[in-house]
């Protein structure tokens, strides 16, 4: 009984060297590999929550999609609920959760591996020698062999292993040579394998995990990037439906005014005041103004198709048989303009500068690896044992943990192999990599600055435009109403006054188009700068 509890005792440590080792080792690499801050990456989740999170409640009430007819819709309720039901984003918010799991691959490579093998065999043979003291021999072996396995982020390796044997026969001739039957034979070992040039250093060995991080990371700046896209075309989609209402009422507004006009000549011809030619030209001009009148609902039925489009509604092909009616008008306030600000703001929240700043870091840690890589690789290797034998299990158990009998080596391993051209290549490849990641990210700085000073500039002159074809408009009216005058007067001709109606349907489709370009330029600008989704006050 005492053997058995010193046996119990002995395998008890031997787990708990097991069990705890890997768990100290786990904590030294969390703490030689600091973790990023941690990313929202559950964006598929997210986005299908936003348009409910984000809208109050008032506001969520006015977007019935289960209703026949037509469907009032502001814009940012199109913004919510493109970005919670485009698909390119839902495609996009894959990327980060998959590229998640790269971080966990790539922290296995440090994961203690542990092993258990239990052997017996058992070998009867005849016997040719009366002096075996027996006519049949039989051998038995038991054996019970653990092992644990590990790679450190300092560039070390460890093997912890136990095996037990037992031998037992009752043949003379097969007696172990210890002298023991049965014999108890226990071996605990300890080596560990640093290496002290090629792979040494955390830096080197945790490479692929902070690459694995900043890859992750960039699929969030990218996933950024599309619903960013996705607004900026939600805002200009919305803004040209508006543009393709109002511009149709235009037209219709122009179709009454010529038809107002062939009403007046055909009266003045009755009066013979007129010729009837007056009367033709009116007709003409008001057919012409039919024209336009069937080009413009068309046009406002193609605005409304890329509107649900983008936005990709819920419901289906009830939607597509909707009509579409923007709950805005597109409002024309003047927004202060900085350049320089705007610049800066950019080269902060861009997210494709913020990717490439990631892909330079990680060129980086390649060409890091890669340069260690160079170096020849020198080992050392240490080895530790405590050794068992006896003829019980109590009796093994007590040498082994005695501390009597033990084994030591110690030896250094050089390794170059010579020439080292795959090292070299290696290097040379990262190196240009790294380089070529540079200039990209140096290009990528000169266009976004160019980006944004070319918004700015649209904005700028997009004010002015307003403004001017708000005064060409006012000068329109006044005009065709002082030549709607002189005709009623007599002193002009038909011809003059549509020529004017022509002029100021002109001038009111310009200025409606002016102001509908300069909110579809903020958006613009707001996107040159990554903060388009900021400005919208959505968060992924």
């Amino acid at each position: 009984m005492a053997a058995l509890q010193r046996m119990i005792c002995s395998w008890t440590i031997s787990v708990i060297c097991v069990a705890v080792l890997p768990t100290i080792v786990a904590g030294a690499e969390e703490s030689l590999v600091p973790p990023l801050e941690p990313t929202r990456v559950e964006v598929s989740d997210t986005l299908r929550r936003l348009a409910v999170q984000s809208m109050p409640p008032a506001e969520s009430s006015r977007v019935d999609l289960t209703e026949v007819g037509e469907l009032r819709l502001s814009l940012r309720e199109a913004v919510l609920l493109a970005v919670k039901n485009n698909l390119d984003i839902v495609i996009a918010g894959y990327n980060p959760k998959i590229k998640s799991q790269d971080i966990g691959i790539a922290k296995a490579v440090f994961d203690p591996t542990f092993s258990l093998t239990l052997d017996a065999n058992r070998t009867v043979t005849p016997t040719f020698n009366v002096l075996q003291g027996t006519q049949v021999s039989i051998i038995e072996n038991r054996d019970v062999n653990t092992s644990l396995v590990q790679k450190l982020p300092f560039g070390a390796s460890y093997t912890l292993s136990m095996t037990n044997n037992r031998y037992d026969t009752n043949s003379a001739f097969a007696q172990p040579p210890n002298g023991f039957n049965p014999s108890y034979k226990t071996f605990l070992n300890l080596s560990i394998t640093q290496d002290l040039l090629k792979n040494f250093g955390v830096e080197v060995n945790t490479a692929p995990i902070r690459i694995a991080r900043n890859d992750q990371t960039i699929s969030v700046t990218q996933l950024r990037q599309q619903a960013n896209q996705v607004i900026t075309n939600v805002h200009n989609a919305y803004w040209n439906l508006v543009f393709a209402i109002e511009n149709l009422e235009v037209h219709r507004r122009s179709l009454r005014l010529a038809r107002e006009l062939e009403d007046l000549n055909k009266a003045r011809v009755r009066a013979g005041v007129a010729a009837p030619v007056e009367v033709t030209q009116a007709e003409a001009q008001a057919a012409a103004r039919v024209q336009d009148v069937i080009l413009g609902e068309k046009a406002v039925k193609d605005a409304e198709d890329q509107l649900k489009l983008i936005v990709n509604f819920p419901d289906g092909e009830r939607v597509w048989a909707r009509t579409v009616l923007p709950a805005d008008t597109a409002p024309f306030e003047v927004a202060p303009m900085n350049a320089d600000a705007s610049i800066q703001e950019a080269l902060e929240k861009r997210p494709d500068y913020v990717a490439a700043k990631l892909t330079l870091k990680n060129s980086d840690l390649n060409l890091r690896v890669a340069r260690n890589q160079l170096l020849p690789s020198l080992q050392f290797q240490g080895n530790v044992g405590l050794n068992g034998l006896k003829d019980s299990v109590g009796g093994d158990l007590d040498r082994l943990t005695s501390g009597d009998f033990t084994q030591w080596s110690a030896a250094l391993v050089l390794t170059y192999p010579l020439g080292n051209r795959s090292a070299r290549s290696a290097f040379t490849q990262a190196r240009l990599g790294h380089d070529q990641a540079g200039t990209s990210l140096l290009n990528l700085k000169r266009q976004i600055i160019s980006q944004v000073r070319e918004a700015v500039r649209r904005i700028e002159a997009d004010v002015r435009r307003v403004e001017a074809t708000k005064a060409a408009r006012a000068l329109a009216e006044e005009q065709l109403r002082v030549e709607q005058k002189r005709l009623e007067a007599g002193v002009t001709t038909t011809f003059n006054v549509l020529s004017f109606q022509r002029d100021l349907a002109v001038a009111q489709a310009s200025e409606i188009q002016a102001i509908t370009t300069y909110n579809q330029d903020l958006a613009n600008l707001e996107f040159q700068k990554g903060t388009i989704l900021e400005k919208n006050q959505l968060e992924l």
